[in-house]
């Protein structure tokens, strides 16, 4: 019987040997912070004309690449269906991204590193608040509604599910999911973002996602719950048992 031992993370810190999945702690993706950012966003709103979304419950997260020299690149969304949903809101913020000027490469050792930046988009607020500084006040998903150590919970129960039984391989692998965690506290539209290559094996993993049966207590942003895109990266080793 194959024995597999988890370790589990949330947002990564590395994508690759180069990338940065996340700015490091207390480093910001642009000069003067995010309320910079988003003061710049509304100000550009407003000069440029843009128009508010017909949907005033969409709510975007907005990830762009910071890259060394102070430039972005736009980051392709993996879940056609949460961009559809939330179209306007996304191009909104790739439009504002145009005119803004003031990103903010992260630094590791005092050497400047590519970056993903996450800025959260709820455009109805935006184009309502006239304050001079402003940023969305958020709390996170928590699996099953616990207030500590939720994501502990979350890779026991997903221990649970996993049948590695018919695999008879020792090796270190890493698998990365995304899903959506809902308004109601539901997973929906699971991708696994990256795989191992055994088809098999990601199908296997796919499903133990899949058949996580808690509901989490869900995302809000200024009190309002929203559908809330979720990635989770799970490195593991299998160990043949003799």
């Amino acid at each position: 019987m194959t024995k597999i031992y988890f370790l589990l993370f949330l947002f990564p810190l590395m994508i690759s040997a180069q990338i940065l999945s996340q700015y490091p702690n207390n480093q910001s993706p642009y000069i003067g912070g995010y309320e910079a950012y988003y003061k710049d966003l509304h100000d550009i709103i407003v000069e440029e004309n843009l128009k508010p979304c017909t949907n005033k419950s969409e709510f975007y997260q907005f990830s762009v690449l910071v890259k060394t020299d102070s430039t972005i690149s736009f980051i392709k969304d993996s879940n056609l269906d949460y961009f559809s949903k939330n179209k306007c809101a996304a191009e909104l913020a790739r439009t504002a991204a145009k005119y803004q000027s003031k990103w903010n490469p992260a630094t590791v050792d005092g050497i400047k590193q590519p970056a993903v930046a996450t800025f959260m988009i709820f455009p109805d607020d935006l184009f309502q608040n006239d304050k001079i500084t402003y940023s969305p006040t958020m709390t996170y998903p928590r699996y099953g509604g616990f207030e500590k150590n939720h994501l502990d919970y979350f890779r026991k129960q997903l221990l649970v599910n996993v049948d590695v039984r018919r695999f008879g391989w020792n090796d270190l692998f890493t698998v990365e999911a995304e899903f959506i965690i809902t308004k109601e506290g539901k997973m929906k539209d699971i991708i696994l973002t990256k795989k191992t290559g055994l088809e098999e094996f990601d199908r296997m993993i796919f499903y133990a996602f899949k058949d996580m049966r808690k509901t989490w207590k869900p995302a809000t942003v200024n009190g309002q719950p929203i559908d809330f895109r979720f990635k989770y990266q799970l490195t593991a080793i299998t160990d043949p048992a003799d």
